[in-house]
C-alpha cells in the first residue's frame, strides 16, 4: 500500500429510525467523494444481557449519583461496534463519525495530511470543542491542520480517526465501563498510553449544539447542573480524585506527544 494512498474506512453510527441523519451522512460522503458505511447503532431498548453486564454499576455508584441511562450505555456499545468494524475491514485507518457530523471542505486533504505527514499518533480527534489547545510540535506553514493536544480531550466523540493498532488496543480494554462513550474512550487512551491528538482547525463540525436534538439524552439530564450538588461527601472525594488522576494522565500524554510526534519537512506540499 502506498503511503500517499492510505486504506481508510469511513463509518457513521446511526440508528435505523434516524432516517434524516442517515441521509445527511450519505450526502456528506457524496460531497467529498467517499463511501461512508453505516454502522447500525445499538438501541438502549435492545441491550442484551451480555452488553448490560459490561456496565460497571458499582464503580459508577462510587462517584456519581446517577447511573448511565440505557441510551448512554448503548452509545458506548455503538462505538465499540464501530471500532470492531474497522478491524473487520481491510483498512489501516478508520474514521468513526456520529451521524450529526458535518465534514469541512478540506476534510480529505486534512485526513491524508495527518496520515502521510504526521508521525507518532494512533488516534486523532477530528472535532475539538473550544478549549485551551496545547501545541505538541512546531507549526508547519500552509499545512491544512496543526496537531495539538486539547485540554478537553474527553469531550465529544463526534469524529475520531483511529489506526488499526489503536482500534485493536482500545477494544482490548473496552468491556468494563462506567463512563459515557467519549470519556470512556479517552480514559482508555490516556490510561494505556495510546497516543491521541487533536487538531486545529477542525476537520469536522456538528449539525447541533451540545445536547440539542440528542438521541442519547432526550430528557437533557446528562448535563444538568443539579447532579453534582447531590453527591455524598465520599462520592465527591472519589470523583475529584478521578478528575485529578485524569488531569495527570493528560499531562503525561501531552509531554509524551512532544517526544514522539514528528512532521515531515515537505508537509506543506501534502495533498
Amino acid at each position: 500500500m502506498s503511503v500517499s494512498s492510505p486504506n481508510i474506512v469511513y463509518l457513521a453510527i446511526n440508528l435505523p429510525s434516524s432516517i434524516e441523519r442517515r441521509e445527511h451522512m450519505m450526502s456528506e460522503g457524496q460531497k467529498h467523494g467517499i463511501n461512508i458505511q453505516i454502522v447500525e447503532a445499538v438501541s438502549g431498548k435492545t441491550l442484551t444481557p451480555e452488553q448490560k453486564a459490561m456496565y460497571n454499576s458499582r464503580m459508577r455508584e462510587s462517584m456519581y449519583i446517577n447511573h448511565l441511562s440505557p441510551n448512554e450505555q448503548a452509545c458506548v456499545h455503538s462505538h465499540r461496534k464501530a471500532l470492531q468494524a474497522i478491524l473487520d475491514s481491510q483498512a489501516d485507518y478508520g474514521v468513526i463519525l456520529e451521524d450529526d457530523a458535518v465534514l469541512e471542505q478540506n476534510f480529505i486533504q486534512g485526513i491524508h495530511y495527518l496520515i502521510d505527514s504526521v508521525n507518532g499518533w494512533e488516534c486523532c480527534k477530528l472535532y475539538t470543542e473550544p478549549s485551551k489547545l496545547y501545541p505538541v510540535c512546531p507549526n508547519i506553514p500552509d499545512a491544512p491542520v496543526q496537531p495539538v493536544f486539547p485540554k478537553k480531550i474527553p469531550w465529544g466523540a463526534i469524529a475520531y480517526m483511529y489506526s488499526r493498532k489503536a482500534a485493536t488496543e482500545i477494544l482490548a480494554h473496552f468491556d468494563n465501563f462506567w463512563l459515557g462513550a467519549d470519556t470512556h474512550l479517552a480514559e482508555i487512551m490516556l490510561t494505556h498510553n495510546i497516543p491521541v491528538i487533536g487538531i486545529t482547525p477542525n476537520l469536522v463540525t456538528t449539525l447541533y449544539v451540545q445536547n440539542e436534538q440528542s438521541d442519547i439524552d432526550e430528557g437533557g439530564s446528562r448535563y444538568s447542573d443539579k447532579i453534582s450538588t447531590k453527591r455524598s461527601a465520599l462520592q465527591y472525594l472519589r470523583y475529584r480524585a478521578s478528575v485529578g488522576m485524569r488531569a495527570f494522565k493528560k499531562w503525561k500524554m501531552r509531554v509524551r506527544l512532544r517526544w514522539i510526534l514528528s512532521v515531515k519537512a515537505n508537509a506543506a506540499e501534502s495533498k
